[in-house]
C-alpha cells in the first residue's frame, strides 16, 4: 500500500478527534414521517382548490408522488455531494469546508509542513 506524507498527519488527527455516534431512535423517524405524510396531504387539498375538476384522491397522489421525488433528489444530492467530498480528502485536499476560504487553516498548514519533514527523515 502506497503511503503519503499525508498518513501520519490523518492517523494524528483520529486520535484526537473521534466521532460521537448519534443514536438510532425510531420513534423519532416515525414522527418526522408522519409530518410528512400530513404536510403532503395539506399541500394536496391546497391544491384541489386549484383544480376543482381533478378528483382530490388524484390530487393526493400527485402531492404523494411529489414528494417521494422531491425526496429522491434530496438523497441523490446528499449522496454526490459526500461522495465528492470523501474523494477530496482521500486525495489529500482540506476539509470541503474551507474551500469558502482563500486558504487552509494555520494549524493544518503547520502540521502539514511537520509531516512533510518527518517524511524526509523518514526517507519516504
Amino acid at each position: 500500500m502506497l503511503q503519503t506524507y499525508l498518513d501520519p498527519l490523518c492517523r494524528q488527527y483520529f486520535r484526537r478527534n473521534t466521532m460521537k455516534t448519534i443514536p438510532f431512535n425510531p420513534h423519532m423517524v416515525v414522527k418526522i414521517l408522519i409530518a410528512i405524510v400530513l404536510l403532503a396531504a395539506l399541500v394536496g387539498v391546497a391544491g384541489s382548490q386549484l383544480a376543482p375538476k381533478v378528483p382530490l384522491l388524484t390530487v393526493l397522489l400527485y402531492s404523494a408522488l411529489g414528494v417521494l421525488g422531491i425526496g429522491a433528489l434530496v438523497l441523490a444530492a446528499t449522496v454526490v455531494s459526500l461522495t465528492v467530498y470523501q474523494w477530496v480528502l482521500r486525495k489529500g485536499g482540506t476539509d470541503p469546508q474551507w474551500f469558502w476560504f482563500s486558504g487552509e487553516p494555520p494549524g493544518l498548514q503547520k502540521l502539514r509542513a511537520e509531516a512533510k519533514a518527518q517524511a524526509r527523515q523518514d526517507g519516504v
